[in-house]
């Protein structure tokens, strides 16, 4: 489960040259099928970064097993949102590498 908080930590700050580390080569986004694979993660962590330098991904909690991870956690302007979205990311795990990622928000309170 290390991995997939390192995938988060690295749209957080930045660092990229981690993505291969993280990501299996056929990498796919499900919210994001137009970004595939470790060069098109890393191409947009560039490009959002850059036009959203304060937005921030914040890991309330992680369950699952070895091929399958619930991500539960916000996203929103850092510090002090106010209204980060909350999110759930389910995650298919292959070869210790992230391989697939669903994403699924909040309708409201229940």
């Amino acid at each position: 489960m290390d991995v997939v908080l390192r995938y988060f930590d690295m749209w957080n700050t930045g660092d990229t040259s981690i993505a291969e580390q993280v990501l299996h080569p056929a990498w796919v986004d499900h919210a994001h099928p137009e970004v595939a694979g470790p060069d098109g993660v890393r191409q947009s962590v560039m490009a959002i970064r850059a036009a959203r330098p304060g937005l921030r991904f914040t890991v309330h909690s992680v369950l699952g097993d070895e091929d399958l991870v619930a991500v539960v956690g916000s996203v929103g302007e850092a510090p002090g949102d106010g209204s980060p979205g909350k999110l759930v990311w389910l995650v298919r795990l292959a070869d210790g590498l992230m391989a697939e990622m669903w994403t699924y928000q909040q309708s409201g309170p229940r």
